[in-house]
């Protein structure tokens, strides 16, 4: 279900899963209302940040959830707990349980929507950012080209 997102490049992981937040919300929730611990989306968004992160297993995903900073946590949705300020994380089955119980097709349209939305440019002739390695780059200040070091000419 989360696999469309491994393909996908975060340099800023935490900061995409927000953003999926609103795509998220489409989702159904497949458990009960009664014994809701954490809502769905905070849930959603840190599994979505961990397999962005580098994740690729459910054991993985509850890993980053345990050890993922407070910061993090709050941006993802978590509620501190108001007695203590410590922001209490689901435990690692809880997340895999709930992720085995999704609708997939529902998680794989949210994930397909953000992921569009995210690579097409916002506004009409928008700059797109590329990566140039140094041997492209060589030459390019002059008209002339010089000679490759490695080969003779």
């Amino acid at each position: 279900m989360l696999d469309q997102l491994t393909r996908a490049e975060a340099a800023a992981p935490v900061a995409d899963a927000v953003r999926l937040h609103h795509y998220l919300t489409l989702v159904p929730d497949p458990r009960g209302r009664r014994g809701r611990l954490y809502p769905l989306v905070p849930l959603l968004s840190a599994a979505a940040a961990s397999v962005l992160a580098g994740a690729r297993s459910l054991t993985a995903i509850g890993e980053w959830l345990a050890d993922a900073p407070r910061w993090a946590l709050r941006a993802l949705g978590f509620a501190p707990d108001p007695l203590t300020g410590r922001i209490p994380v689901p435990h690692p089955g809880t997340v895999r349980r709930l992720l085995a119980r999704l609708d997939g097709d529902a998680l794989d349209a949210a994930i397909g929507s953000f992921l569009t939305a995210r690579n097409t440019p916002t506004a009409a002739g928008a700059r797109r950012p590329i990566a140039v390695d140094g041997k492209t780059v060589r030459g390019s200040r002059t008209a002339t080209p010089r000679p490759s070091p490695c080969w003779p000419p």
